[in-house]
């Protein structure tokens, strides 16, 4: 097994060294030492190397990690499990991983009689899951090199065949039901006493927070109390935690950024922060375990003082049964997940024109690639904002609800007025297929483009003229539709592109596209409406 060592180069210089590690019985001094390591340090908890049981705490993700070795007939492969994890934990495998890559490793072992029967390993591994068979492949083979075996060969053989996991994109929630949960959050929470919403505040400021900036739900849940600022400027901050991953060790730092914020933003939770305290619960969090533990029948015994993200998961679960579904009776909407708001928060900052590496950076990915599985879900996600502006537009009603951080751009509707009768069209101007409602002292100095993309045009064609007037209509929005189609993929090309996304003007042409794209979502929302209206909206 490679393994890399930290050791120091020069004063406080660090370098990582890779070295070839393979077990044995009779050298056990690596495995012994570098136990004791990490059991000063707090990274496992267990009197002994021998100890049947051992615990990793991980405050990252606020639980402990219970790793049971519990081989007995298999006494020198549970020994070199033991040392395995021990150098995988001390090499900055996370508390979470290691537990995971000792139920594989037992697994495999039970499956082939001690690693004896590779067909086994074979069969097992076709009866998994993709992404769960690649985990196994490559945990097995990662072992295999450290614990040679007769059947090692075969068995690594076996394991090279299962192939690269493909994960796809991310299934996320329709947009129509993203925008019914943003209505209800915002009425429950603006409406109802505070008394009934104060046990749902996590989920106001999930939303709120990770709906613009593409936080991580376990990053939400370790901000502390005092995470908001006045500088010396006057704006307000709010330091959020970023968790970074040390390079080859079992550490994970938190690191806070500062991101300014409203002064609504910074008085609310300014005041959920007054009324914590007169609830009598004080913490260095800011969403505490005895915030959570206050709504529990019977509460639990919690080894940290924060809440956990199996804490946040049941109170999202509790708010769509009692909130989503028994206030506002609805029973029918796609559920969202507590990670799906970072993904918005990438999308919505792909379609403001925010380059690669700004997103990356933002979103905490390592690899710029990653941002790839966000290009459809963005196309997608601007088709049916689209489609749902166009509804509001026809229903009449004023989107003041239309959240700032989904899809990035607040919208007030067009209220395209009344149905005009004859005497009505008397006073406007007359243009193709129907009328104009600009006063006719200032008409055509304050004309857009095209007739069909004016919020100040009423459709009404001669009876004879009306099925060409719908397909006039029909005719740009397709062109529309392409517009946004080659803006779209103007986006993705220059985002992926390394030498544009390094150019001098690459934020000003990313700016500039993006609205170019926003233009062309409300044009066609406004052409969209007239067919919907005319129950001609294919």
């Amino acid at each position: 097994m490679e393994l890399k060592l930290p050791q120091e180069l020069f004063g406080n210089s660090m370098v990582s060294v890779i070295e070839h590690i393979h077990f044995d019985k009779m050298e056990n001094e690596l495995y012994l030492n570098t136990f004791s390591a990490l059991k000063e340090n707090g990274y496992i908890v267990a009197d002994s190397f021998n100890d049947p049981l051992w615990t990793m705490p991980c405050k990252i993700k606020a639980n402990d990690f219970h790793l049971v070795f519990d081989l007995d007939i298999y006494r020198d492969l549970n020994v070199a499990v033991k040392a395995f994890i021990t150098l995988r934990r001390s090499s900055g495998v996370s508390a979470h991983k290691c537990y995971d890559e000792v139920q594989l490793l037992k697994i495999a072992i039970r499956f082939s009689n001690g690693l004896k029967q590779s067909n086994k390993v074979k069969d097992k591994l076709v009866s998994m899951s993709e992404p769960r068979a690649y985990s196994f492949s490559n945990v097995l083979k990662n072992f295999i090199s450290f614990f040679p075996c007769e059947q090692g060969e075969e068995l690594q053989r076996i394991c090279d065949t299962v192939p690269f996991a493909t994960y796809g994109n991310r299934d996320l929630p329709h947009f129509h039901d993203v925008l019914v949960f943003n209505d209800i959050v915002n009425d429950f929470f603006q409406t109802k006493p505070f008394e009934e919403t104060l046990k749902y505040m996590p989920i106001m400021f999930w939303w709120l927070i990770t709906n613009i900036l593409p936080q991580r739900p376990t990053e939400l849940l370790l901000m502390n109390i005092d995470c908001l600022e006045l500088r010396t400027d006057g704006s307000m901050g709010l330091k959020v935690p970023r968790i970074k991953n040390e390079s080859d060790s079992p550490d994970r730092v938190v690191q806070y950024d500062s991101i300014q914020i409203d002064s609504k933003t910074y008085q609310l939770i300014s005041f959920y922060k007054v009324k914590l305290i007169q609830f009598g619960i004080e913490d260095d969090y800011l969403f505490p375990r005895d915030l959570y533990q206050l709504f529990r029948k019977r509460p639990k015994r919690q080894a940290f003082n924060r809440m956990t993200l199996y804490n946040f998961d049941v109170l999202l679960q509790e708010f769509y049964n009692e909130v989503v579904e028994g206030i506002y009776s609805e029973t029918n909407i796609e559920k969202i997940k507590p990670g799906d708001t970072r993904h918005f928060a990438i999308i919505n900052m792909f379609l403001q024109g925010f380059n690669m590496l700004s997103i990356a950076r933002m979103a905490g990915h390592d690899v710029i690639a990653t941002q790839d599985n966000y290009y459809s879900h963005a196309e997608h996600f601007s088709q049916s904002y689209v489609f749902i502006l166009a509804q509001k537009m026809l229903e009449r009603k004023i989107s003041d609800t239309m959240p700032e951080g989904f899809i990035g751009w607040r919208r007030d509707t067009y209220d395209r007025g009344k149905i005009y009768n004859h005497h009505d069209t008397l006073k406007m101007v007359k243009v193709d297929f129907g009328y104009c409602m600009e006063r006719k002292e200032i008409f055509p100095s304050s004309c857009v483009e095209d007739c069909r993309v004016c919020s100040k045009y009423v459709f009404k064609p001669a009876i004879d003229k009306y099925e060409e007037g719908v397909e006039w209509l029909q005719n740009y929005a397709s062109v529309l539709n392409q517009r946004m189609n080659e803006v779209h993929l103007i986006m993705k090309e220059h985002c992926r592109s390394s030498l544009l996304s390094n150019h001098p003007a690459s934020d000003e042409i990313s700016k500039t596209n993006s609205m170019k794209l926003v233009k062309c979502m409300d044009q066609k929302a406004i052409i969209d409406s007239i067919l919907m209206e005319e129950d001609r909206y294919d």
